[in-house]
């Protein structure tokens, strides 16, 4: 597909690297000279340097014949704009960054009456995950597949865990509760298990299965949390707005600090039944004024990134049960290595957003359509949810008849509201949705499973 993107930020940059790996035809347009030159030579490729709402620019660019227009430049209106211009030129499908609250309460407006098809606000999106992490504590991040009906939950695994040393086969059989482990990584290194894969201490391991069956496993094996009750929140952006108002609606007592003495007065205003605290959250003594050994949560959302390590690391020395970590600039690997459990990166989440919808453009010949798409373990691994098509070419064929690429699970099949954990007697049906995990592939199509 021919794609341009607009604005070379952290967002535009995910982009860029994830729809050119994908075999994508992607133009990389932003004011910054320097950016362009940056994202050319690394991703290879084309660039071009101007403004995004300028007709000459976007025509350079090839907005006429353009599949998609991703605007995600730091200005809403000019995201709005561009993406207005661009379908009057002819573009297919835009798709727009809106973060002003404002705005993004519009989005009905934007998509029917501007003909803009997508609008993302990454902050609301990362508040939302943060918020589903912390209704399920246990996790150190969690996915939601069929409405709900199933999770994906990644859990580290310590010294002390019963499942250290213990083949994927062994532990199914000692704890017989429905959950499937789907991806183990382990350092740099990631597999999709087979039963004798073995579990060692260190590894973060995804599992599936229903909130309560992954419950259950999570009491046996000795990793269950609480409920999450309090939670102080350090930096009142856009994600601590957000935020607060999801977890207040649920009951929980919130604690938001933040720096600037206006934008708390802001927050004061906005937000009924939260406790705002004008401070330094990345203070020591703040934080223990503010007596962070009794919370249940510490969420670290400043816009530095350092900051948010550091105060995350105090918040574990300090037994705090959930810490969760803002970090903009993601490198996967070295945040699991100074053991930061649960790191959210607003860039992908949202980069996981814009995917799932390029690839259900893709595959709209087949009608095989992406309900949902998740980039676990730092991006390494896709968990991706198809709906299954009537008359689909292999359905009702038992698994052990069909080929299947490597590097790949079907995790899960939801039938009629039941989950089915596959093996080689099971097949798919017209109806149905299939869960399936990989790495080192992009699937675009229920077709893609199968070689």
């Amino acid at each position: 597909m021919n794609i341009i993107v607009v604005g070379q930020g952290k967002l535009g940059v995910t982009l860029t690297a994830q729809l050119a790996k994908e075999g994508h035809n992607v133009v990389a347009v932003d004011l910054n000279s320097a950016k362009v030159t940056s994202v050319v030579d690394t991703y290879d490729v084309m660039g071009i340097c101007g403004n995004c709402i300028n007709i000459d620019v976007l025509k350079e660019a090839g907005a006429k014949k353009a599949n998609i227009v991703i605007a995600c430049t730091s200005s809403d209106e000019m995201n709005i704009l561009c993406c207005t211009f661009a379908k009057e030129l002819g573009t297919q499908h835009t798709i727009a960054r809106v973060r002003n609250p404002n705005y993004s309460n519009q989005s009905e407006f934007l998509r029917d009456r501007i003909g803009i098809s997508l609008v993302v606000n990454p902050e609301y999106e990362a508040a939302n995950e943060i918020s589903r992490i912390i209704r399920f504590p246990s996790a150190a991040n969690v996915d939601s597949f069929a409405g709900g009906t199933l999770e994906i939950a990644r859990i580290v695994i310590h010294e002390n865990n019963p499942l250290c040393e213990t083949a994927i086969v062994d532990i199914m059989k000692k704890f017989k509760q429905k959950v499937l482990i789907c991806a183990i990584q382990r350092s740099n290194d990631v597999e999709i298990p087979s039963g004798d894969s073995v579990i060692r201490a260190g590894d973060s391991i995804s599992i599936t299965g229903t909130r309560s069956e992954l419950t259950s496993f999570m009491r046996a094996i000795g990793v269950y949390k609480q409920k999450i009750n309090d939670v102080m929140i350090v930096g009142g952006g856009r994600i601590g707005l957000y935020l607060s108002r999801l977890l207040s609606q649920t009951g929980r007592n919130i604690k938001l600090i933040e720096v600037n003495e206006a934008r708390c007065r802001v927050l004061s205003e906005t937000l009924d039944d939260v406790t705002v605290i004008h401070g330094d959250g990345t203070d020591q003594d703040v934080l223990e004024e503010q007596n962070l050994e009794n919370q249940d949560a510490l969420v670290a959302l400043t816009g530095i990134d350092e900051e948010n390590i550091i105060v995350s690391m105090y918040a574990y020395s300090k037994n705090v049960k959930k810490v969760i970590t803002k970090v903009d600039r993601h490198s996967y690997s070295i945040i699991t290595d100074i053991g930061l459990e649960t790191v959210i990166s607003p860039q992908l989440v949202a980069g996981s957003l814009v995917t799932r919808y390029v690839r259900a453009l893709q595959n709209s010949e087949d009608q095989s359509q992406i309900n949902s798409l998740y980039h676990l373990v730092g991006g390494k691994v896709e968990a991706v949810e198809f709906s299954v098509p009537s008359g689909f070419k292999y359905e009702n064929i038992p698994f052990k008849a069909l080929k299947m690429h490597s590097k790949l699970l079907i995790v899960a099949i939801i039938r009629k509201g039941s989950i089915i954990f596959p093996g080689g007697d099971d097949y798919i049906l017209g109806g149905d949705s299939v869960i399936v995990v990989t790495s080192g592939r992009s699937l675009t199509s229920l077709n893609d499973i199968f070689n």
